[in-house]
């Protein structure tokens, strides 16, 4: 079910000279624009070689970001040393066909690519990209001074070795010296660049309209043989390389094979349980795996094999991050996006994973690299006030006047199912979604629908007035408080009320089923939970999508209830 939610604080794309690169599939690279960041481009700020302290995140070549997990709370801290071994990397370059021109150093980090350094070549094309720390260990590319083109090769343990190539982009044409790693991924891209060439002109000839059916057929056999050459070569790479990082990229890339004697919700389990298994999670470089590797991987499992219902997801982020290897760069980023992207969904009760995520993590102190105590201290504590009204949990209790002073309780004047309705008497979109709540109610009182609706600002008087003018409401439990002056130990605090209008549904004991819903869904999301009730025939018809709008305005807290309500955390929505 989809909902509105409060706009996380986004943070803007930041990469060494600010400037990021993408790659199309034909090799050629381009600038990438400035544009709000994505879950992965939140958590690599080391991508961008920052230093990082506890208030604040200096850019190299770049502007200041501060990345948010929550508004209103501290920024996502990262720790650019995370992967990085004591020592130098020195990498030597030839590039014939450059001179005085600069080339640079990217890597792979989620699914997108960053700039790491930069040389300069001399007249005779020669340049060293040099630094310490070492390297973290991934993907990287080396790339053409007008970002037109790139060679690929691992980074792994050996740091200081002579890379040559030219201008083609001809992986036949390099030459690596000095990393024995680098050296065998040479040879095995040159083998299958010979095998890529001799099946595009396999491929050619399928293509040829004049081509009979025994040709083809006989160039049909060829591309079988020279695949399964291929595939044999690269068992043979993996087989006599156990421990190079291109076998273990090879296996990460493969699915998990299903036993055949299995029924289908026996093959659905054991996926589910062995979907990680080719991947080695001791390898902190298939974080900068090409593709977006891990990334692709996690919002496969989360969006198209794990269940949506909130404890699903919430066993499945713990079920991955405990695949992960502690104080790891790897552990660090199975964390952080999962996090960033349970808090970017506009998905109604996903927000449990996030709370869970973050009490679970970064107020447990699990989350080691986070290291800014005062927004942590904030982060757990917006976490906190969404706990009592997470979906599942039964909603706390009321007890509010009404306008003849007689008080009713929320457990006593529940249906089958309860719209909890927050509202601000005075409040322009309120009036607007008055009228919607009540035809809702109408519709399906005989089903057992009650409202419970509370006035939660400081408009004793306007609230009063509301209801003489508004009798069709008679038949909803209307309270209010009736002392300006009472605190609310039990309205917007538990419910953790930042905006007005706010609905919550719940069922005939108090569980929570949904929360902060729009009120254009209000309909169909009552009628689905009636429908799975029995108590209507006739299965709901999902709303069509509104349309954007400009935000509507919403009424400000009462100055006397002494809380600053422009943090909205996004763990409640």
């Amino acid at each position: 079910m989809i909902m509105n939610t409060s706009n996380a604080l986004k943070s803007t794309l930041v990469c060494l000279m600010a400037a990021c690169i993408s790659f199309s599939a034909t090799g050629q690279a381009k600038k990438s624009q400035q544009k709000p960041a994505s879950p992965a481009q939140k958590t690599n700020t080391s991508a961008a070689k920052t230093k990082t302290g506890a208030k604040q995140a200096t850019q190299t070549g770049a502007d200041q970001t501060q990345n948010d997990m929550v508004p209103g709370s501290a920024k996502i801290v990262t720790n650019s040393n995370v992967g990085r071994l004591p020592g130098n990397y020195a990498i030597k370059v030839k590039m014939k066909g450059f001179k005085n021109v600069n080339l640079f150093l990217a890597d792979n980090f989620g699914d997108k690519q960053y700039f790491r350094d930069t040389c300069t070549l001399d007249a005779n094309g020669v340049g060293v990209f040099t630094g310490s720390p070492m390297l973290q260990r991934g993907m990287y590319m080396i790339v053409f001074p007008q970002l037109d083109g790139y060679y690929e090769l691992p980074i792994t343990d050996d740091q200081e070795f002579y890379f040559e190539a030219d201008t083609s982009m001809d992986e036949t044409r390099i030459v690596i010296t000095g990393s024995k790693e680098n050296e065998a991924f040479v040879a095995y891209q040159k083998a299958r660049a010979i095998y890529g060439r001799k099946r595009y002109e396999l491929e050619k000839q399928m293509k040829d309209p004049g081509i009979d059916e025994a040709k083809k057929k006989e160039v049909r056999q060829n591309i079988d043989s020279l695949n399964a050459s291929d595939i044999r070569f690269r068992e043979k790479y993996m087989a006599d390389n156990p421990r190079h990082f291109l076998t273990k990229l090879f296996n990460a890339f493969q699915t998990v094979k299903i036993p055949e004697n299995l029924d289908t919700m026996q093959q659905y389990q054991y996926f589910k349980l062995h979907y990680w298994d080719n991947i080695d999670f001791t390898e902190s470089g298939l974080v900068r795996a090409p593709q977006g590797l891990l990334t692709n991987r996690i919002n496969d499992y989360i969006d198209k094999v794990v269940f949506q219902d909130p404890d699903s997801l919430v066993w499945a982020v713990d079920y991955m991050i405990s695949k992960t290897v502690p104080y790891t760069e790897t552990q660090k980023y199975f964390v952080q996006y999962l996090t960033n992207k349970f808090q970017d969904r506009k998905i109604m009760c996903h927000d449990n994973v996030t709370i869970h995520l973050i009490n679970k993590y970064y107020c447990q102190n699990q989350a080691w690299w986070y290291d800014d105590t005062a927004g942590q201290r904030k982060m757990c504590e917006e976490a906190h006030k969404a706990i009592p009204t997470m979906c599942g949990k039964i909603a706390p209790d009321l007890n509010m006047a009404d306008t003849a002073g007689v008080f009713h309780r929320l457990y006593e004047n529940m249906g089958k199912f309860t719209i909890i309705f927050f509202y601000d008497p005075t409040c322009g979109h309120c009036k607007e979604v008055i009228p919607v709540v009540n035809a809702v109610y109408q519709k399906h009182k005989n089903n057992g629908l009650r409202v419970y609706a509370i006035s939660t600002e400081n408009k004793y008087n306007e609230w009063r007035e509301m209801m003489r003018k508004r009798p069709e409401l008679q038949e909803w439990v209307n309270v209010c408080r009736i002392d300006r002056h009472y605190p609310w130990p039990y309205n917007r605090q538990d419910y953790n009320i930042v905006a007005n209008p706010t609905i919550f549904i719940v069922d005939e004991n108090g569980k929570i089923l949904g929360k902060k819903i729009d009120e254009h869904q209000l309909e169909f999301f009552l009628e689905s939970l009636m429908f799975e009730k029995g108590l209507i025939k006739t299965r709901p018809t999902p709303p069509k999508e509104k349309a954007a709008e400009a935000p509507k305005d919403q009424s400000e807290p009462a100055p006397d209830d002494h809380k600053d309500h422009n943090h909205k955390p996004g763990t409640a929505h």
